[in-house]
């Protein structure tokens, strides 16, 4: 899964690698902390992995990693189909998925119901796409007072 889910990369293309990679990379760092949490308070558990990678790390720098590239690439700038896309995979991830992965011994839900795991993804969802979008402001924010910059130092030489 790890591995299979890297592949799929080079074909996001470079512009929309370089342009959502902050965001994923802020996405899955969260969830890690979120995920630790979560095992304190007994809300899931993640069984031990092949090292250097718990089950943990595997699938959010995996599979989550990868997924929320291509969602931002495939529904970044159409909130509302992002999230109704989100959720419609994160809910075949949770009711379909989510026994393979208790299966393969990656994730189990311990005193988390699937509904209280769907708003968590939800909320997750709605993170990564406002990260983006802030990131998005905050870069066309920076061009313009360069611009400004660059066109009053021409004017006053």
């Amino acid at each position: 899964m790890l591995i299979l889910s890297w592949l799929t990369l080079p074909f996001l293309g470079k512009n929309a690698l370089k342009k959502y990679l902050p965001s994923a990379i802020f996405i899955s760092v969260l969830t890690k902390f979120l995920d630790k949490f979560g095992e304190r308070k007994k809300w899931w558990r993640f069984y031990k992995g092949i090292s250097p990678l718990d089950s943990m790390d595997f699938f959010n720098f995996g599979p989550y990693f990868a997924t929320s590239l291509w969602m931002l690439k495939l529904f970044y700038g159409k909130f509302w189909v992002f999230l109704v896309s989100n959720t419609i995979l994160q809910i075949v991830f949770i009711y379909l998925g989510l026994k393979y992965v208790k299966r393969f011994r990656i994730l189990s839900l311990v005193f988390l119901t699937k509904f209280q795991y769907l708003v968590i993804d939800i909320f997750r969802a709605i993170l990564l796409y406002s990260f983006q979008w802030a990131k998005d402001k905050l870069t066309i924010f920076i061009k313009d007072i360069q611009h400004k910059k660059t066109s009053f130092n021409e004017n006053n030489s």
